[in-house]
C-alpha cells in the first residue's frame, strides 16, 4: 500500500489548477424569507442517489410533505404531477417528502408499498423516505399534505398545507408562486465564476468509478463530471468539471487516484481551503 504522504502529495497535484479562481464576494441572500434545512434522508425513490438543497441551487424547489394512505395527500397529487410535467424542464424540482403516520406495522414505512403508491399516481419526481421524521421535524411540519416552496437561492418563500385539485383556486395561487420564482434571476446564472477543474498530477489517472466531490464544510457537496472517459470507461481523458461555489470555502477533496506502474487504485481524502 502507498504511503499516506505519497498519497497526499498526489492529490494536491490535483486539486492545484482549481485553488486560485474563486475570489469574488458572496452575492446576496434570497429575497425574503429563511434558509430552508438541508435534506438528509437516505433512502430515496425516482432518484439514482440522495438529493441536497445544496445541489439544487438555482432551481426551485417544492417538497410535498404527504403519506400514501392519507386521502387529502393522494388527491392533490394531481396537481402536483402536473406541475411536474409543465415545469420540470424550466427549473422547478418537486420533492415527496413521505413522513408516515402510523407505526411502522401498518405497512407506511415499507419501500415497495410506497414504490408501488408512486406507480399508480403516475408521480415520476423524486421522493424521500422520512420514516424517522427528521425532514418533517426540521421543517416545523404539522399537516399531511403540506408544501414548502424554495426559491433559486434555497430560501423559503412560501408555505402552506391543506388539499387543493386541478384548476382550483388554491391550485392557481400555487401556480402563479412557481412562475414568479422561476422568473426571479438565479444567482448562479448571474456570477457563476469560472469552472473547477480537477487536473491529474503527472503521471496519475483520475478513476471514473468513483465521482470526485469536493466536500465543503456549509454542506454542499461539488461533483465533478465529464463525459469525455477513455474506452473502458474507467478513466478521465478530460479534466472533470464542476460548478464553482460562490465564494470562498473549507472542504474535503474526495477522489480515486490511479499511478501508472504501480498497478493499484486508492480512494484518497483531503482536507482544501482558499
Amino acid at each position: 500500500m502507498r504511503p499516506p504522504s505519497r498519497a497526499l502529495a498526489v492529490v494536491a497535484g490535483l486539486v492545484a489548477v482549481s485553488a486560485a479562481a474563486i475570489r469574488r464576494p458572496a452575492p446576496a441572500p434570497g429575497a425574503g424569507g429563511t434558509p430552508a434545512p438541508e435534506l438528509t434522508n437516505t433512502s430515496w425513490l425516482n432518484s439514482d442517489k440522495p438529493l441536497r438543497l445544496a445541489e439544487l441551487r438555482g432551481r426551485v424547489v417544492l417538497l410535498n410533505f404527504w403519506v400514501f394512505t392519507c386521502g387529502n395527500c393522494t388527491r392533490t397529487v394531481p396537481s402536483l404531477v402536473a406541475y411536474d410535467r409543465r415545469y420540470r424542464a424550466r427549473g422547478l424540482t418537486i420533492i415527496g417528502i413521505h413522513t408516515p403516520e402510523f407505526p411502522p406495522y401498518a405497512g407506511e414505512h415499507d419501500k415497495g408499498n410506497l414504490a408501488r403508491a408512486l406507480d399508480r399516481q403516475g408521480i415520476t419526481y423524486p421522493n424521500a423516505q422520512d420514516n424517522d421524521r427528521r425532514t418533517w421535524d426540521a421543517y416545523s411540519i404539522r399537516y399531511w399534505p403540506s408544501f414548502v416552496l424554495i426559491d433559486k437561492g434555497g430560501t423559503i418563500r412560501y408555505t402552506g398545507y391543506g388539499e387543493f385539485h386541478l384548476d382550483d383556486g388554491d391550485y392557481h395561487e400555487w401556480d402563479r408562486r412557481i412562475q414568479r420564482l422561476l422568473a426571479e434571476p438565479s444567482l448562479l446564472a448571474l456570477d457563476p465564476g469560472p469552472p473547477l477543474r480537477l487536473v491529474a498530477a503527472p503521471g496519475v489517472r483520475i478513476n471514473a468509478r468513483l465521482k470526485p466531490a469536493l466536500e465543503l464544510d456549509d454542506g454542499t457537496v461539488l461533483r465533478f463530471d465529464s463525459p469525455l472517459l477513455t474506452p473502458d470507461s474507467a478513466y478521465y481523458a478530460a479534466p472533470p468539471v464542476a460548478a464553482p461555489p460562490r465564494s470562498a470555502h473549507r472542504g474535503t477533496l474526495r477522489a480515486s487516484i490511479c499511478r501508472s506502474g504501480e498497478g493499484i487504485c486508492q480512494s484518497v481524502r483531503l482536507a482544501v481551503a482558499w
